[in-house]
């Protein structure tokens, strides 16, 4: 639970603190809009036998854009493209990212198996159970919110600690609790039936691999995108498969005026062959029920409100991570005072060991997963 809050914490604002530690990230803001098009064309010129993935759009105006590429060599790298005049600023590889390297600590543990992103997202049930049974032993918990006794010994205070931020957090346990159990549900209804995954319309039998690719412009399948929804702010292109295999639509996804939802809930997709529009999705006009899973995501993560809903998410994140911390030292405290006294006291038993072994699986794992997406390709 401690590995899990904290590197959730430190996500949250893993971005900025890329932007920080990685030049290339920092370009100067100008009142201008994002030069996709161009972006895509300069990448061309810098990397002729590069296959480009994606472009995402700049989080803050002084942010460089991001693209995802498979260099020469397939190996995962990432581009940064001056967003104002599509300039190629430089790439690294994929994992040489403060972001990329927490949120997948904190999503699956670094393990590259689909049961890891199950344990991970179990950890929602567990910290709603935590926050009931926790409100069920602490009798009349709203008497907490403003009390902190620092006078009766390391005991009572660190124990009215514990209550204090635990009370102070309910509403963000809640969110967080809700939303990762939730993680669970999409993740199993995903693999049993791909219930929660927008339907990916297949491209008719035209696009066989064996005839040639002539895809149209990104320019125009931005054209086609507009067209559908006209107030739709581009956040993200991913383009269509230019290797072997089925040829993959273009997906334009970003955002309207509809307030906290993914990307995704707003997209269209559009063939690459024949200019044809395949499919829309419109958070305005989504069912109840898709629109309130889109709306996961912003939650969880907290940039809904930009950098200031960030930061309240960090802060409340690091109240998290204490509130584990206290709570297994007075555990252990607890149960050291039993023992010395010759009374049954609690242990962790087989479980010790079974955490130990999947923090060092992970630990293994996710370096070798590194190397090989780092060094070897994919």
């Amino acid at each position: 639970m401690i590995i899990i809050c904290a590197t959730g914490t430190v996500a949250t604002v893993s971005r900025e603190l890329d932007w920080l530690v990685n030049p290339m990230l920092r370009v100067d803001q100008q009142n201008l809009p994002i030069a996709w098009a161009q972006m895509e064309r300069e990448f061309r010129l810098a990397y002729p036998d590069g296959d480009l993935r994606y472009i995402e759009a700049p989080l803050y105006g002084n942010f460089a854009a991001i693209g995802l590429m498979y260099n020469d060599q397939k190996l995962m790298r990432r581009v940064f493209f001056d967003p104002y005049n599509g300039e190629v600023i430089g790439d690294l590889p994929w994992y040489a990212s403060v972001q990329r390297f927490m949120r997948d600590l904190h999503r699956f543990l670094l393990v590259p198996f689909n049961v890891a992103l199950y344990f991970v997202s179990g950890f929602g049930f567990l910290l709603l159970v935590s926050l009931i049974t926790g409100l069920v032993v602490y009798r009349k918990w709203w008497r907490g919110f403003f009390r902190l006794r620092i006078d009766k010994g390391k005991r009572i205070l660190f124990g009215d600690v514990h209550r204090l931020m635990g009370v102070w957090s309910i509403w963000f346990l809640i969110v967080i609790g809700v939303t990762g159990a939730w993680y669970f549900v999409e993740r199993a209804g995903n693999d049993l039936n791909r219930a929660f995954v927008f339907s990916n319309s297949k491209i008719d039998a035209e696009a066989s691999s064996d005839l040639p690719r002539n895809f149209i412009a990104l320019s125009r399948a931005l054209e086609l995108a507009k067209s559908e929804i006209p107030d739709l702010e581009v956040k993200l292109v991913i383009f269509p498969n230019a290797g072997k295999g089925p040829v993959t639509p273009f997906r334009i996804e970003g955002q309207v005026d509809t307030i906290m939802v993914r990307h995704r809930a707003n997209q269209v997709l559009v063939n690459p062959l024949n200019g044809r529009v395949i499919e829309v999705w419109d958070s305005r006009t989504s069912p109840l029920s898709k629109r309130l899973f889109e709306t996961a995501d912003p939650l969880h993560f907290g940039d809904f409100g930009g950098l200031a809903s960030k930061l309240v998410y960090f802060f409340f994140g690091l109240l998290t991570v204490a509130m584990s911390i206290t709570g297994l030292w007075m555990w252990q405290r607890r149960n050291t005072r039993l023992q010395n006294k010759g009374l049954p006291y609690a242990t962790m038993g087989v479980m010790r060991f079974v955490s130990i072994g999947i923090v060092t699986t992970a630990l293994i794992s996710g370096m070798i997963a590194i190397y090989i997406v780092t060094f070897r390709g994919v």
